[in-house]
């Protein structure tokens, strides 16, 4: 199986339950520990779910926008802002 369709057939089983442990989607999905972990990352980098602990969840839209934006924002050589060991700092960088 592709990457790509064990992404979506994680996310869809995700989806059906809302909130769902990591044994359960385990359980669920048959899946491998090392292919479902894979599969939750890539999902958790572009910013489709989130990990709680032991919970999983489905980003709302609104969330996947905000997280997107703040991603891109604190990424970006053109932000006025910069990401620094935790802390958001001016950019010294950036023209106005």
């Amino acid at each position: 199986m592709r990457e790509e369709e064990e992404d979506w057939l994680i996310y869809r089983i995700i989806c059906s339950k809302n909130t769902i442990s990591y044994s359960e989607l385990k359980e669920c999905s048959g899946f491998e520990d090392e292919n479902l972990k894979r599969s939750l990352n890539r999902l958790e980098n572009n910013c489709l779910m989130s990990m709680n602990d032991d919970n999983i969840k489905i980003l709302s839209v609104n969330e996947i926008i905000l997280k997107n934006q703040i991603k891109n924002t604190l990424n970006s050589d053109k932000s006025p802002v910069i990401f620094e060991n935790g802390v958001i700092k001016v950019n010294p960088e950036y023209k106005r």
